[in-house]
C-alpha cells in the first residue's frame, strides 16, 4: 500500500512542511523569503490585471506598478501613493498592505528570534573560538583564579595573549567570578566557553589542536573519597584521549594535568608519544611540608618564589655558541652574574640537580638555571667573580634528636610521616594526633616502626575542640608542630578550622609561660588568609591551593619544569635547606662577618652544594622584606652575616 493511500493529502503536506522546518533557521528563512517574494509577485500580477480592465490614470507607465506594490507591502503607505487612483487600484493596494503586514512581520519576528537565540548561545558559551597559541584550561575549580593570575604574569611580555577556559559551568557565572577576583588582566584576554571537556566537538570549538599548552583540571579535591577521586582521574584520562583524537594523528600540544593515583599518573604520561605531564598534589605537598618542619624558618618563602612567575623560575639554558671548552659544572657556576645554575639536563634527557662540581658539561647539555627571567640570564666566557674562600670550618653538623607533632589525618599524612621519619635523627619522636583513630592508622604506624626502629612513632586520638585535652599534648615540648588542613565542603571552612586550632594552641603556649615555643607550620588553602596565619604565631606556612596552581601554570609554559620539581621533592637526591651561616664561615671571636655573595657560592661548592641565596635573621619576621630572604643576588653584593643567619642551599641532606 502506497504512502498516498495511507495518509490524506493535508497530512502529507503538513509532514513535508515539518521536515523542511526542522532543518533549521536557514530553511525557515528561505521559506519566509520565498513566501514574501511569491506574495509580492502575486500582488504585482493582480495590479497588472486590474489596470488592464480599469486603467489607473495616475500611473505614468506600467513599470511603476511594481513600485506601487512595493510601497504598499513594505511601508503600508498606499493611501499616499494611490490616493487619486481608481477604486480597484485602491483595493489592490489595501490587499498589498495586508500581505505585507503578515509576511514582512513574520520575517522581522523570525530574524529577531534568531538574533536572540544567537545571543543566548553566546551567553551559554557555545560559540567557536578562533585563537591560536593560546593556553587552554579544561575545567573550572578552586584553583582556576590562581592559575589565571599566574598566566597573566607569565604573559606580561606578550602583546596579545589569550587564555581559553572550557568547562561545564555556566559562562556568565565563570565570567563574573573571574571579574570579581582579578582586577588587571594586563595583556591577557580570558575567554570562557561552556561544554563537556571530554567532548571532541567542544574541543574543536576551542581550537584545542592549535593551543600552546593545555591544562586539564581535576574536579575532585585531594580530601574527597577514593571513589570520587578515581572517577575524576578517569575523566582526566578521557579528556587527554579526546585531545589526542582532536589532533587526528598530529602531535598534540603539551598537556598538564592533575591526577591523584600514581598508577593513573604513569598511565597518563605514557598515553601518547607527545608531552603529557601529570602532577600528584598530595605527593608534592606532603614532601614539601615535611621539609618545612625540619628546616630553618623561611623555606616556604623560597618555594613560593620559585614556583610563581612573580619571582624566580627554572629555565633550561645553553649558549648558542656552546660552553666554550671542556668545563665542569663547578666552573660554569661562576660564569653567571645574577642567576644560578642548579643542575644539568643532559643529552639523554636526565635531570641531575646539584651534581658534583667536577661533573663535565658538554655542548649537548643544558643547564637548569634559576633566574628572575630568561632575559636576565647572561653567560660569560670568563669567571665573573674571583673567590678567596678555600676552606670551610670543621664543625659538628650532627643533628640532635627532635620531637615533632603532626595534627590531623589527611591524604597527605602518611607521606608526611614517612618523609619525616627519613629525615629525623636517631631517638627522635614523631607524634600524630587525629580526631578518630582507626586500625588502618595503627597498621601504618607499625609499618613505619619496622622501617625506622630507632624512632619513637605514636598516633593518639584527640578532641581538638577541647582546650584541656589539647593542653595535655604539651605543645611547648615539641621542636616543630605541623597543622594540616582537613577536608571540608569549602576552602573557607577548612581555613577557618585551621585558624581556630592555631588560636587554641597559641593560647596554651601563652599560658604555659614557657620561653620555648615550637616551630609552628600550617597548611592553608586560600592565600587571602596569610596575614591571619602570620598573626597567629606561625613561622612557616604552605598555601596549598596557590602552590599547586603556580606549579601547573609554570609547567604549562615549560613542561620540563615538572621533572625538576619531581626530582626536587623525591625521597632521594638533593633538596632545599636553609643552613646556618656557621656551616660555611668561621665566626670565632666575631659577632658578625662581611662577605660578598660570591664567597658564599664558593663555600657552598666546597661543601658539594649549590647556593640560591641568603636569609638574614633580623628580617625573618618582616613580610615586606620577604622574611629576610634574598635570592640570587649579584655575586659582588656584600652581606653582613651573623651565626644566626642562614644560606639557602640545594644539598643532599640537612647536615
Amino acid at each position: 500500500m502506497s504512502k498516498k493511500s495511507l495518509y490524506p493529502l493535508g497530512m502529507r503536506i503538513r509532514y513535508g512542511i515539518d521536515n523542511f522546518m526542522s532543518k533549521g533557521s536557514s530553511s525557515i528563512f528561505l521559506a519566509l523569503l520565498a513566501l514574501f517574494t511569491g506574495g509580492f509577485l502575486f500582488m504585482v500580477f493582480l495590479r497588472v490585471i486590474a489596470n488592464v480592465f480599469i486603467p489607473d490614470e495616475t500611473l505614468s507607465s506600467w513599470i511603476e506598478i511594481p513600485w506601487r506594490v512595493y510601497v504598499a507591502v513594505m511601508e503600508g503607505s498606499a493611501a499616499e501613493t494611490d490616493g487619486d487612483s481608481n477604486w480597484l487600484a485602491k483595493l489592490s493596494s489595501i490587499l498589498g498592505v495586508l500581505v505585507g503586514l503578515i509576511l514582512f512581520s513574520s520575517m522581522v519576528a523570525f530574524i529577531t528570534s534568531v538574533f536572540e537565540a544567537k545571543l543566548a548561545e553566546l551567553r551559554r558559551g557555545r560559540s567557536l573560538v578562533l585563537e591560536k597559541d593560546h593556553t587552554l584550561i579544561l575545567g573550572f575549580g578552586d584553583r582556576i583564579i590562581e592559575i589565571i593570575r599566574e598566566l597573566i604574569e607569565a604573559n606580561e611580555s606578550e602583546p596579545d595573549a589569550a587564555v581559553v577556559i572550557l568547562a561545564e559551568d555556566d559562562k556568565e557565572d565563570m565570567d563574573n567570578l573571574i571579574r570579581d577576583n582579578i582586577d588587571n588582566f594586563e595583556t591577557t584576554r580570558v575567554i570562557t566557553r561552556s561544554g563537556v571537556v571530554t567532548n571532541i566537538n567542544n574541543l574543536k570549538k576551542v581550537n584545542a589542536n592549535h593551543a600552546k599548552s593545555i591544562i586539564v583540571m581535576n574536579n575532585a579535591a585531594s580530601w574527597r573519597s577514593e571513589s570520587e577521586k578515581k572517577l575524576a582521574d578517569a575523566l582526566v584520562l578521557k579528556a587527554i584521549m579526546s585531545i589526542i583524537a582532536v589532533c587526528d594523528g598530529e602531535e598534540h600540544p603539551p598537556i598538564i594535568c592533575e591526577i591523584h593515583s600514581d598508577r593513573d599518573r604513569d598511565l597518563a604520561e605514557n598515553i601518547s608519544s607527545g608531552t603529557v605531564k601529570a602532577l600528584n598534589e598530595v605527593s608534592v605537598l606532603s614532601r614539601m611540608i615535611a621539609q618545612l618542619a625540619l628546616s630553618h624558618n623561611g623555606l616556604s618563602v623560597v618555594y613560593s618564589d620559585m614556583v610563581g612567575f612573580d619571582g624566580n623560575e627554572f629555565y633550561f639554558y645553553k649558549p648558542d655558541d656552546g660552553w666554550g671548552g671542556n668545563l665542569s659544572f663547578g666552573d660554569l657556576t661562576n660564569r653567571f652574574k645574577s642567576s644560578t645554575p642548579l643542575g644539568i639536563h643532559n643529552s639523554d634527557g636526565l635531570i641531575i640537580l646539584n651534581p658534583h662540581p667536577d661533573t663535565p658539561v658538554t655542548n649537548e647539555d643544558d643547564l637548569i638555571v634559576f633566574a628572575e627571567d630568561d632575559s636576565t640570564i647572561f653567560y660569560f666566557n670568563e669567571p665573573v667573580f674571583q673567590a678567596k674562600t678555600s676552606e670551610i670550618p670543621q664543625i659538628d653538623t650532627n643533628l640532635r634528636k627532635q620531637r615533632v607533632a603532626l595534627l590531623n589525618w589527611t591524604p597527605k599524612t602518611e607521606i608526611i610521616m614517612e618523609k619525616l621519619c627519613s629525615y629525623l635523627p636517631e631517638n627522635s619522636e614523631l607524634c600524630t594526633y587525629v580526631s578518630e583513630l582507626n586500625s588502618e592508622m595503627e597498621e601504618y604506624r607499625i609499618k613505619l616502626l619496622e622501617s625506622y626502629p630507632n624512632l619513637s612513632i605514636s598516633i593518639h586520638e584527640m578532641d581538638f575542640n577541647d582546650l584541656s585535652r589539647l593542653n595535655d599534648i604539651d605543645p611547648q615540648s615539641f621542636n616543630s608542630l605541623l597543622i594540616l588542613s582537613p577536608g571540608g565542603s569549602t576552602i573557607e571552612e577548612m581555613d577557618a578550622y585551621v585558624i581556630s586550632l592555631l588560636i587554641r594552641i597559641r593560647q596554651i603556649l601563652r599560658n604555659s609561660n614557657s620561653n620555648r615555643w615550637p616551630k609552628l607550620i600550617t597548611e592553608v588553602m586560600d592565600s587571602e588568609n596569610i596575614d591571619i596565619i602570620l598573626n597567629s604565631g606561625v613561622e612557616d606556612f604552605m598555601v596549598s591551593n596557590q602552590f599547586v596552581s603556580q606549579i601547573m601554570a609554570q609547567v604549562s609554559e615549560e613542561p620540563m619544569a615538572l621533572d625538576v620539581y619531581d626530582d626536587l621533592f623525591q625521597a632521594d637526591g638533593s633538596e632545599l635547606y636553609i643552613k646556618p651561616a656557621s656551616y660555611y664561615f668561621s665566626f670565632e671571636g666575631k659577632d658578625s662577618i662581611t662577605v660578598q655573595y660570591g664567597e658564599c657560592v664558593k663555600a657552598a661548592q666546597i661543601r658539594k652544594e649549590v647556593i640560591l641565596g641568603v636569609q638574614l635573621h633580623a628580617d625573618e619576621k618582616e613580610k615586606d622584606k620577604m622574611f629576610g630572604i634574598s635570592l640570587i643576588p649579584d655575586k659582588s653584593k656584600e652581606f653582613t652575616l651573623t651565626p644566626e643567619d642562614g644560606l639557602i642551599a640545594l644539598a643532599p641532606d640537612e647536615s
